[in-house]
């Protein structure tokens, strides 16, 4: 199978590393087994929403295990991940679901739900939003199966669309293949950084920044490692206070906090 939430996800409970800890944040601690049975209660939910394999699934969520879920949700699925910054303003997020044709949204709960409601009763095609911390999501995903399926994709199947930076004019949509993440896990993640399951990784940018997807999401999740997710802008102060409570083993950095 190719689908790299059987790589990322679904292989760790398989070899009986299901209790460790996957992702870190200051709620609680979510193990491997927990992220899984997250992961497949959404994909029940995106699947009732109306998702299908190769449709788009556009996440905009803070950093957590939500996060985390929604994405292996939407990945079993068969579905294909768009990642944007929840923190965009209406023309940006109008613009971005008209691009990508999202099926379903997944966005947090009063925080910036308005701008992604507004785009997809605009939408030319039917587009659905579910909202984090909200009753009716909590429900839904109470009610779900922990169990599913994980759908086979292709290694040339897109897998996420991951929005440039740094470009002029409109942000450009990088479609990035199963088979592309398997091969930067392999080759950068595994042959470079050299991850191991007893690391512990935080990141200042975001899990929708391509770099973060990678270096605090799934390359510790290939390890067996754990990842510190965190909703807060990185400061300087907030980031050093994360560093005191978990004592991360690798730090994910950008050169403007430097």
């Amino acid at each position: 199978m190719s689908n790299i939430a059987e790589l990322f996800l679904d292989a760790r409970v398989r070899e009986g590393r299901g209790a460790r800890v996957a992702v870190r944040t200051d709620a609680r601690e979510w193990t491997y087994d927990g992220i899984q049975a997250l992961a497949n209660r959404f994909a029940h939910v995106l699947a009732a929403a109306g998702a299908e394999p190769e449709q788009r699934v556009m996440i905009a969520l803070p950093d957590g295990a939500e996060y985390v879920g929604a994405l292996f949700g939407a990945l079993k699925l068969g579905a294909v991940v768009v990642m944007v910054n929840p923190g965009l303003g209406h023309e940006d997020v109008a613009w971005l679901v008209a691009l990508s044709r999202a099926r379903v949204i997944v966005t947090a709960h009063h925080d910036v739900a308005e701008a992604f409601r507004a785009a997809a009763a605009a939408s030319r095609t039917r587009c659905t939003v579910l909202e984090t911390g909200s009753e009716a999501l909590e429900r839904s995903l109470a009610a779900a199966p922990a169990t599913f399926e994980t759908f086979l994709s292709h290694p040339d199947d897109p897998a996420l669309w991951l929005f440039s930076g740094g470009t002029t004019g409109r942000p450009k949509a990088v479609v990035q293949t199963h088979g592309s993440f398997a091969n930067t896990t392999e080759l950068y993640g595994h042959g470079v950084i050299g991850y191991r399951e007893t690391d512990v990784t935080i990141a200042v940018p975001k899990l929708y920044f391509g770099y973060a997807t990678g270096s605090n999401l799934f390359f510790p999740f290939a390890a067996g490692a754990s990842c510190v997710l965190f909703p807060e802008y990185p400061s300087p102060e907030v980031l050093f206070e994360k560093i005191r409570r978990f004592r991360p083993t690798i730090l994910v950095h950008v050169p403007t906090l430097v």
